[in-house]
């Protein structure tokens, strides 16, 4: 009998950048040189040959590069990153292969260079289409940028996705009117909207005010409804049919491999997630993740936690499947009270899943069912 298709994606980490924005709290640095590059690229790919070469033919079904800035990488990184994919039999049409890039690297070279490697979805940190909010960001672009770079992005590639970010700093936006110059300018497929976390340093940029934030979000919600986007996870909205296949592996609890110096993997049916130190020379001299074995309960939690992000919630069958146990069973009375009984969530026959206004306390929700969860491991140990 053959084996079931394991529906997985690779995550390849690209932690060189320009210069550091101010919000930014993933790995990054800037090189001194480029020699660094060309060594961290030619590991990668090399890397990333051995895992195609250990992967079931029709298994892969999304590649993304992030960072960082992963359109800082020589060309030869692209052009060896289409070979490679080519040697092991992988036509690139055939995935959702996706680049990040900062829309202050990019250049009509450059988005020619993706798409002939074969890249088939970009996605821009635009971040804010405002000069002052982009200033306080620390990012090198302004509308001036945008006005060059998203008109013929958004004629080069089919899927073409933005990342914003709001509830950021102190100085009031009007975020209904950034995006509709966007969208005048080049309307993407897909868009991600980000509430702003202040990283740990001392000189951070301040959150906006709690109010600020969610009266942005709800502007943000506001405008791409009317643009007929549907919003697929908390944070992230699409054309019908045009939703991330590799964010979808996240929250779906499938199978993802990760490349590079920070990247992260997950082996779902092992219940093992890895992690590569965040150091670039020891990438380099010898990629060696850190291995963890997650308890029982943890999984539980992330599987609940991952699918409550969705408009889809739960799939309640693939849940007892995997861990043998019905979840409905597992909410107490308090639960079903507060979330169910008041509309912050439906259970169905099929999925339990957070109602729009749910999506508002859903921290809270899912603390709940935390709770419950760990209440019924802790009745059945043993």
């Amino acid at each position: 009998m053959r084996a079931a298709r394991v529906a997985t994606g690779i995550y390849i980490h690209v932690p060189f950048c320009v210069s550091r924005c101010a919000y930014c709290d993933f790995f990054s640095t800037v090189p001194e040189d480029d020699s660094l590059k060309a060594a961290y690229g030619d590991r990668v790919v090399t890397h990333l040959s051995l895992e195609l070469a250990r992967m079931r033919a029709g298994d892969l079904v999304s590649l993304y590069l992030g960072g960082g800035s992963p359109s800082t990488m020589p060309p030869s990184f692209f052009t060896a990153l289409g070979a490679a994919l080519r040697n092991a039999g992988i036509e690139p049409a055939a995935l959702e292969f996706t680049v990040e890039a900062n829309p202050a690297d990019l250049s009509a070279r450059s988005l020619d260079l993706f798409a002939a490697t074969g890249v088939n979805r970009l996605s821009l940190g635009v971040q804010a289409a405002d000069d002052a909010v982009l200033a306080a960001m620390g990012r090198r672009a302004t509308r001036a940028t945008l006005k060059k770079i998203l008109p013929p992005a958004r004629e080069k590639f089919g899927d073409l996705s933005y990342d914003i970010i709001y509830g950021f700093g102190k100085r009031p936006r009007d975020l209904a009117a950034e995006l509709a110059w966007l969208f005048d300018l080049a309307a993407p497929d897909h868009l991600s909207a980000y509430c702003y976390t202040r990283p740990h340093r001392r000189a951070a940029p301040p959150i906006a005010p709690e109010d600020t934030a969610i009266e942005e979000e709800e502007a943000i919600a506001r405008f791409l409804t009317t643009r007929r986007f549907r919003r697929y996870e908390v944070s992230n909205w699409a054309q019908r049919g045009l939703e991330s296949v590799h964010n979808r592996l996240y929250w779906s609890w499938d199978r993802y491999i990760g490349i590079g110096a920070g990247a992260h993997g997950f082996e779902p049916r092992e219940g093992i997630r890895y992690r590569y130190p965040d150091s670039v020379a020891a990438f380099i001299r010898r990629p060696a993740p850190v291995v963890e074995r997650l308890p029982r309960e943890t999984l539980m939690r992330e599987f609940t936690m991952l699918a409550l992000r969705t408009a889809e919630g739960v799939p309640l069958a693939k849940f007892s499947r995997t861990f043998g146990i019905s979840l409905p069973k597992l909410l107490s009375p308090v639960t079903r009270a507060r979330f169910l009984d008041t509309g912050f969530a439906r259970l169905s026959a099929t999925r339990l899943r957070a109602t729009n206004r749910g999506l508002s306390f859903l921290n809270t929700l899912t603390a709940a069912i935390f709770d419950d969860i760990e209440r019924h491991e802790r009745d059945h140990a043993g």
